[in-house]
């Protein structure tokens, strides 16, 4: 009965390794991401994940077993004397199968931790690589007429935005054209006056000497 126990525990490390290697294996993004959408909303996925959960406390039992049984055997070979080779022999094949079976499910149990993190991790890499288009398609048809009616009021307002810039450009060349004009009046105003100024100062000079 142990023996099918522990060949039980054998069979799900490796379909643990399985798994993980195709998590792991480079492949197209298409590929993993069905894969990682399979696993997380199938039912049947969830199925198996839920008697996976299952297995691992019988593991942990386990493994609890295994530690008590390997420790009361390395006790009873460091307190008695043993003179018969069978004897010796048994304890020897005793704490052999009892560190077998304690790194057999501390091993399953250890890299069951380290797959869901894994498929956790990948889950949320390929989500991240697919980006803002392939959500909205797989989001459903509400959800994604939704988003466009979004972005096309998003992008009425970017509209807006850049007409008033343009108008606000217009109108700034507009005062920089009046600026440039009113200066040149007053320069040739005041060029006009000057020379006035000098009629008038020569005239008086005339007048003078006359």
């Amino acid at each position: 009965m142990a023996t099918l126990q522990y060949t039980g525990v054998f069979a799900l490390l490796l379909a643990e390794v399985f798994v993980f290697v195709l998590l792991i294996l480079p492949m197209p993004a298409r590929w993993k991401r069905a894969m990682i959408t399979w696993s997380s909303r199938s039912v049947l996925a969830q199925r198996i994940l839920y008697g996976v959960r299952i297995a691992f406390g019988f593991i942990f039992i386990l493994f609890a077993d295994s530690v008590m049984r390997l420790h009361r055997v390395q006790k009873e070979r460091s307190s008695e004397r043993l003179v018969d080779e069978h004897a010796i022999c048994q304890l020897k094949l005793q704490q052999f199968y009892a560190q077998r079976n304690t790194y057999l499910t501390g091993i399953t149990m250890f890299l069951g931790l380290i797959l869901i993190s894994t498929h956790s991790l990948v889950g949320q890499l390929v989500e991240g690589d697919t980006g803002a288009a392939p959500r909205l398609v797989t989001s459903g048809p509400g959800s994604a007429k939704a988003e466009v009616e979004k972005l096309k009021a998003e992008l009425a307002d970017a509209r807006k935005e850049i007409e008033e810039l343009k108008r606000k450009d217009r109108d700034m060349e507009t005062l920089k054209k009046q600026a440039d004009s009113s200066h040149k009046e007053y320069m040739r105003l005041a060029d006009e006056y000057e020379k006035l100024q000098k009629q008038v100062d020569g005239s008086k000079e005339v007048k003078k000497d006359a």
